[in-house]
């Protein structure tokens, strides 16, 4: 542990599962009566819901670790930092699906440690799912621990994928690319919710999941998750991934990783 924590990551994981319990009741009560919607960008939203259960966390994790930096989706409240732990927080990952009533959203929060992610949590309040890593002991889905599946081939493997949405310019290399992981594989899946699928990879649902282009907060949880779950991640050539800043990411179960590298990565 380093000694830059007050407390210990193992102390963190019950206050901090609650209060992911409690922002995920915002979300569930903003589906059921509407919220308000702002484009960002190009098909790129934030709902009021993105920024309450946003302001929600940030108030509570400030006052449970006053001396950790904050990087957030929806403001800079603190820019990338290595010289004390950093909490990275998606407060939801798969807003286009909230807006449309999918429920396949979930909060997204892992802690790092300079380079390195020491916590990790996945919450779809919709299912009243709870992902936990803890580094060096394992995942836990609520009270249940998982580990990776036992595919072995790329031809019964289920494999999920992002899309890059907002650089819509590469969608024909994006799209080659899974055709090529559609035709070898046993199916392809897309969900949005990038966090949800690399929770998945972690315990077996899914056996690969592939993205060009994603922010720390999409996937810091769900790297630690497929790591410490028996699986291997990495960036498309083929490097450790940055938790800093935005990367490509490719994980898998650990059993298909060169296969399912080698026709994602292909030129």
């Amino acid at each position: 542990m380093s000694p830059r924590f007050a407390v210990t990551p193992n102390e963190l994981v019950l206050p901090v599962q609650a209060i992911l319990r409690s922002a995920g009741q915002l979300i569930l009560a903003a589906e059921k009566g509407g919220f308000a919607i702002e484009k960002k960008s190009d098909k790129n939203y934030v709902t009021e819901i993105d920024l309450a259960v946003q302001k929600q966390i940030v108030d509570q994790l400030e006052k449970l670790t006053p001396d950790y930096a904050i990087m957030a989706e929806e403001e800079d409240l603190d820019d990338p930092v290595r010289d004390r732990p950093v909490w990275i927080l998606d407060p939801v990952d798969g807003t286009t699906n909230l807006m449309r009533h999918n429920q396949h959203s979930a909060i997204s929060l892992a802690l790092a440690d300079g380079d390195e992610l020491v916590l990790g949590f996945v919450y779809n309040p919709f299912l009243d799912e709870l992902f936990t890593a803890v580094r060096g002991q394992g995942v836990r889905l609520n009270e249940r621990e998982v580990r990776t599946s036992a595919v072995t081939h790329l031809k019964d493997s289920l494999v999920s994928f992002g899309t890059n949405p907002y650089q819509r310019q590469a969608a024909h290399e994006t799209f080659a690319r899974v055709e090529r992981v559609f035709l070898a594989s046993l199916e392809v899946r897309r969900s949005g919710v990038a966090a949800l699928d690399l929770a998945y990879v972690a315990c077996g649902r899914y056996d690969g999941f592939f993205e060009e282009r994603l922010q720390p907060w999409d996937f810091a949880a769900g790297l630690l998750m497929v790591q410490e779950a028996g699986g291997s991640v990495c960036n498309w050539q083929g490097l450790p991934v940055d938790v800093h800043h935005p990367d490509s990411l490719f994980a898998t179960n650990g059993k298909i990783q060169d296969e399912l590298f080698s026709l994602v990565c292909k030129d």
